[in-house]
């Protein structure tokens, strides 16, 4: 989907930061704009702006861990809208900590919100963008914390190896539907994301407050930018969207330690002599039979 004039685009968390600021890009391009969050004031406030821009938007109160909420969003959007091309399952939280330092509501948390929300959006948007034949995308916003790991955010990492993991099947069972799904996968940019635990009861302020991810986000890449690049991208059909070039080096140290892994795989005698590999490498191809 290269063509966004008179598409319609729903955005979940949308109204601050990197969801904002896609709202904002999708309107730029002519799209009609559902902007969802669980923020109420902040949502009154995004749809004004977005108004006094002349984009077509429409605000809804949703919240991302219920799925009668998302459910109830979507079809606002039908009635207000008549469709939907575009589902952006932005909405997320920080939580900081390693292991043994968040209860278990916090992990649960952070699960409902960053992994279930994407999945209930999905659920309950796909058939949406599949019946009206023009094609579309399912953009999901994860991090280069989902293809790296940083001990200081357990719980933040492991929720956005998941959202890249279920983006990349997604994209797969949808590769002949003319649906794209992108992963949007940016380093620190200046949001509202280290004030997310005002929702949550169990999320100590202080806790991200003192681990330095504060001044990493306010130092971070603009919205804007972020944003701007993101549709760029979901135009062009990329699967990866990485805005922030010095994570290369982080993603591909990774990778890097995966390659080696491999190698010691096939330097293994114990491996090398087991029948079974042997056999499954014939099926493949990928030694000679004889």
């Amino acid at each position: 989907m290269r063509d966004l004039q008179g598409k319609v685009a729903f955005i979940t968390g949308a109204a601050s930061g990197i969801g904002f600021a896609l709202a904002r890009a999708c309107g730029a391009e002519g799209m009609k704009v559902m902007v969802a969050d669980i923020d109420l004031q902040a949502l009154d406030t995004a749809v004004s702006l977005l108004s006094n821009e002349q984009i077509a938007a429409a605000g809804v109160i949703c919240d991302v861990t219920n799925e009668q909420s998302l459910q109830a969003a979507a079809d606002y959007t039908i009635e207000r809208f008549g469709k939907v091309n575009m589902l952006v399952n932005n909405a997320g939280v920080l939580v900081v900590g390693g292991a043994g330092e968040n209860s278990l509501d916090t992990w649960r948390w952070a699960m409902d919100v960053n992994v279930m929300g994407v999945i209930y959006g999905t659920e309950i948007f796909l058939p949406l963008v599949r019946e009206h034949g023009e094609g579309g995308h399912i953009l999901n916003t994860a991090s280069v914390g989902g293809h790296v790991a940083y001990g200081g955010a357990l719980a933040y990492c492991a929720t956005k190896h998941a959202v890249v993991g279920y983006t990349e099947a997604l994209a797969d069972q949808l590769k002949d539907e003319s649906i794209g799904v992108p992963v949007l996968c940016p380093g620190f940019t200046n949001t509202r994301i280290a004030a997310t635990e005002r929702f949550d009861a169990n999320q100590e302020s202080g806790a991200v407050k003192g681990s330095g991810f504060v001044e990493a986000v306010e130092a971070g890449m603009s919205p804007e930018v972020v944003a701007t690049f993101a549709l760029e991208q979901v135009q062009r059909d990329a699967l990866y969207i990485f805005t922030h070039p010095g994570t290369r080096g982080e993603v591909a140290e990774r990778w890097s330690l995966i390659s080696e892994a491999f190698d010691a795989t096939d330097g293994s005698e114990v491996i090398n002599s087991d029948p079974d590999a042997k056999r499954i490498a014939i099926m493949r191809g990928e030694v000679n039979a004889h």
